[in-house]
This record gives C-alpha cells, sequence and structure tokens, in this order.
C-alpha cells in the first residue's frame, strides 16, 4: 500500500553513482531500499502483505538421470558445458543475503529455513547444475549501494564484477536502458521457454523498448488488486452481476460509471449521499485503471501523461468524483479508511488485495457477501493483452562483457526450476486462495498474477500531483484532465531524462 507522502526517486545513469529515493509504501520510513524477497518463503499468515513466493532463486532436477541429459519437462537449452579442468565460477552479484550456492554446505547455511523439503530441492539443485554444465555459482551480497556502484563502474569499464546481476528495478532499469545489459534476443533462440510459455522466467516489457533485457522467475504473483464488490448491494439494486459481464468482455469503464451511479444514495433522506458506488485509494486506482485502458505516465524514456489514452484515465477519474460524484470523497486524514470503509456496508466497490480482505474483514466478518472482479476495460483497452498486476520483486539482468553469456542463462535457468516444473512446489497459493473465499474470486486473482507485468514510475516522480487535482475533495478547484496533463507533463519528462539517461 502506498502512503500519500510520495517520495522522490532520482537516477544518474551513466558516468558517477546512482542516487536513488524509494517511493515509500505504507509508511513514512526514509529508508530507500526495499526489503529483500525471502528466496526460501514461508506460507503467507494474517499479517502479511505480501506474496512471498515471488523470487525463486535456485534450480532443481528431481529425476536420477544423467545430469548432462535434460529430464521430462525440462525447458534446458542445448548448451555446451564449460570446458576445462577447473569449474567456471557464476557469480551473482545482489544486495541482500541469498541461498544457495557453491559455497554452503548445508540447507541450514540458510539460517531462516522454514520449508525443509524445499530448502533441500533448492540446496541438491546447485550440486546438480554444478555438474551438468562444470561451473560454481556464487552469490556476491555487493550491498544496495555496492551493487549500483559495481553496476556503474565495472561494466562501464568493460570487466563486469559479476556474470549476473539481481536488481532492483530502481537502479536496474536505468542501467538496461543505458546499455549495461545485454538483451534477451540477442543471447537465447526464439523458441527459448522466455519467449513462449515462460515456465521458469519471465521478462520485463519496457514500453517502446523492442528488446527484452530484466527477467524474473515466473512464479504467480498473487498481490495483484482486484475490484471488490459488494454482491448483496448489487443483488438489491437488481444489477447484474459485474463479474458475468467480466467474462462476455462487457465490463467496461461505461458499465463500470452505470453501476456506481445506480449504487449511489442518500439512504437517510438528509439530502447528503451516505452510500456511493467507489471507494478506494486514488494512486492504486490511477495505476490500475492505466492498465485497464493500455497506457502508461512513465513507462519508458518519454512520457505518455499527455497521451490520449492517459488524459482518458484522468477524465475518467474526474468524471466519478466531481461530475457524478459517485466515488466517495477521498479522505487524505485517515488513508487506510478510503478502501477498508467497505466493512460498514456502505460502497458498491472498493480496491482490494488478499491482504486487505484478511485484514479488515472477509464475507463472514462483514456480514454480506464479497466478490472480486478485474478492473472494466477502458476504451483504448483490450482485455486479452491488458496488464493487471503492477510490477514488483527483483530481476536479473546479464551484464555487458560478461563472457559465454548464454552459458551464465541456461545455469541460471535451470538453477531456478528447481521445482523440476511442478508448480504445486514453487506457488503455495493456499493462503491467497482462502482470502479469496470463492473460487471464481481466485481464478481471477490468478489470472491477473500470470499476465504481463505493467512497469511504471509515475509515483516516484517528485511533485507529481495529476490524479490528486482530478479528484480534489473541493471540487470548485479540482483540476481536468486535460489541464493536469498541460501542466505535469515536463515534470515527468524531466524526471525521465534524469532517471533513463536521456540525452
Amino acid at each position: 500500500m502506498f502512503n500519500r507522502k510520495m517520495k522522490k526517486i532520482v537516477s544518474i545513469a551513466l558516468a558517477g553513482t546512482m542516487v536513488m529515493s524509494m517511493t515509500a509504501c505504507g509508511n513514512d520510513s526514509e529508508d530507500p531500499k526495499p526489503s529483500p524477497t525471502p528466496t526460501t518463503a514461508a506460507k503467507p499468515n494474517d499479517s502479511q502483505q505480501d506474496d512471498n513466493n515471488s523470487n525463486p532463486s535456485n534450480d532443481n532436477d528431481d529425476n536420477q538421470t544423467d545430469n548432462n541429459q535434460p529430464t521430462e519437462g525440462s525447458v534446458t537449452l542445448p548448451v555446451e558445458p564449460h570446458a576445462g579442468s577447473t569449474p567456471r565460477t557464476i557469480r551473482i552479484g545482489t544486495w541482500y543475503d541469498q541461498y544457495y550456492d557453491s559455497t554452503h554446505s548445508d540447507i541450514y547455511a540458510n539460517p531462516e529455513v522454514n520449508n525443509p523439503e524445499t530448502a533441500q530441492m533448492m540446496f541438491d539443485a546447485v550440486k546438480k547444475v554444478e555438474e551438468k554444465y562444470n561451473v560454481r555459482l556464487e552469490y556476491v551480497n555487493l550491498t544496495w549501494d555496492g551493487a549500483m556502484e559495481s553496476i556503474n563502474t565495472s561494466i562501464m569499464s568493460g570487466t563486469p564484477d559479476c556474470d549476473v546481476y539481481q536488481v532492483d528495478l530502481q537502479f536496474g532499469v536505468p542501467a538496461t536502458l543505458n546499455g549495461y545489459a545485454m538483451a534477451l534476443e540477442d543471447i537465447l533462440p526464439p523458441e527459448a521457454d522466455i519467449f513462449n510459455d515462460q515456465t521458469v522466467f519471465k521478462y520485463l516489457k519496457i514500453e517502446n523498448i523492442d528488446n527484452s533485457y530484466l527477467f524474473t522467475g515466473s512464479a504467480l504473483d498473487c498481490g495483484a488488486c482486484l475490484l471488490g464488490f459488494n454482491m448483496d448491494m448489487i443483488d438489491e439494486a437488481g444489477l447484474e452481476n459485474p463479474q458475468d459481464l467480466y467474462d462476455r468482455g462487457e465490463w467496461t469503464w461505461e458499465k463500470f460509471r452505470e453501476y456506481c451511479r445506480l449504487l449511489t444514495k442518500d439512504t437517510d433522506g438528509d439530502t447528503i449521499n451516505d452510500q456511493w458506488g467507489y471507494s478506494g485509494w486514488f494512486n492504486t486506482m490511477f495505476s490500475y485503471l492505466c492498465m485497464s485502458n493500455g497506457t502508461h505516465v512513465a513507462g519508458g524514456k518519454t512520457e505518455s501523461l499527455s497521451s490520449p489514452a492517459t488524459i482518458e484515465v484522468l477524465d475518467f477519474m474526474y468524471q466519478l468524483y466531481q461530475v457524478d460524484k459517485t466515488a466517495r470523497p477521498f479522505d487524505y486524514e485517515n488513508w487506510d479508511i478510503n478502501t477498508t470503509v467497505y466493512t460498514t456496508g456502505t460502497v458498491g466497490f472498493w480496491t482490494t488485495y488478499t491482504w486487505v480482505q484478511s485484514g479488515n474483514g472477509l464475507s463472514s466478518d462483514v456480514g454480506f457477501e464479497i466478490g472480486m472482479v478485474p478492473w472494466p476495460i477502458g476504451p483504448s483497452g483490450n482485455q486479452e493483452t491488458n496488464s493487471q498486476v503492477a510490477v514488483a520483486g527483483n530481476w536479473y539482468m546479464i551484464p555487458v562483457g560478461v563472457e559465454r553469456p548464454e552459458l551464465v542463462y541456461a545455469v541460471l535457468e535451470e538453477w531456478s526450476n528447481w521445482y523440476n516444473n511442478d508448480l504445486s512446489y514453487r506457488d503455495d497459493t493456499e493462503w491467497h486462495e482462502d482470502k479469496c473465499e470463492t473460487e471464481r474470486n481466485w481464478e481471477y486473482l490468478k489470472k491477473a498474477g500470470q499476465s504481463t507485468p505493467w512497469f511504471d514510475l509515475w509515483a516516484n516522480v517528485t511533485d507529481f500531483n495529476a490524479p490528486q487535482d482530478v479528484i480534489n475533495p473541493d471540487g470548485d478547484s479540482a483540476s481536468t484532465a486535460a489541464q493536469a496533463a498541460e501542466q505535469y507533463k515536463q515534470l515527468v519528462q524531466d524526471f525521465l531524462d534524469t532517471y533513463m539517461g536521456n540525452n
């Protein structure tokens, strides 16, 4: 969850050191470093807010076959092992401690083992990939600042310190766009799994960039935001289940707007609305409306705030908040209430995650049936191809200058497939399924988590207030979509010129 205090992110990506400051998520901490995702994750409990299974880091082939032969279900590439009597050391630069590599003697080298079975699978995978490819694997904890310095200096000099870097996007994206990373298309054949089924790895698509540079594990992302809705309120209003509309391709912005109008009411006759069609965090709404309309603000080297599709997003928010007045006025003094108000039964739709449902009330707690549905499709969007989840976690990049990058990638792919394509080991979804309550709700969340990740830096742009301006509770001073886009487009472009290293 975002805090309303948006903090800046600045990156100078070519010569010199990158200086970054991360947007705070749910607190006022000034710490610029996001919490690392553990590689051996526990099943989330009711206090956890994230899917901790997003970054598988090792590889396993559980069949007792010749280590030099692909096993059934393998997605490995036909790559020759390292030649020579001395194994090649493949170093993976990280910014926090990770497990397992060739230096570890048993699974308890990781002091936080919580699932010995999967930990052993990860540990065994290291040995198998070592034997198959004649390599040694070594994690190198460079620290947050050290990783940025290593990327900025060693790659530029032509002798990268590491064969692979695991990067936070704050310094990974500028590095790739300034020529420090190898394009996967230049390393791998078109039939590589990452370009097709994405069984083990998926790549990051950056707006208006043809090639792919960053990649991460394909573990199911259960961290998407859906629209929660009050099924009892929908039924009482005589409206069709929005899930049925979505399944038919009819769940659109205009249909959502219509539902919000019909659900907004003055229930006690005092001429003041006390039931609304929608309530939720404006920043989450803005991001997911951009996704549902196939657009960005700061998703590449050039600002898209002034694009027709993004102006449509701002205008849709303006219509709900200022024209129809069917969105509950945003409460800046109590950030959480904007979505947790659903528990009072006074809103039809709200921004929700599984951790929101868990922490604030399931159907049995609130006294009405809770449904979950993807965000409606915008006029410039496409239900089949739209992203439905914002990018997160750590991503790999293979730096320019690495010897035999195809070997490095093949080793990493097999190592990361420690579960041998058995996704029941990789994707522990029981907690999330439980918080979705129904199989249908869960299927929508799962589908969102399988969509192409959406990358945008709009929340990192200092003093960018376009969404706030159009939903301003003081309607008389609210900006129109066109006014907001005009006011902030240069601010976004200036940020991108610095962050992306544009000339």
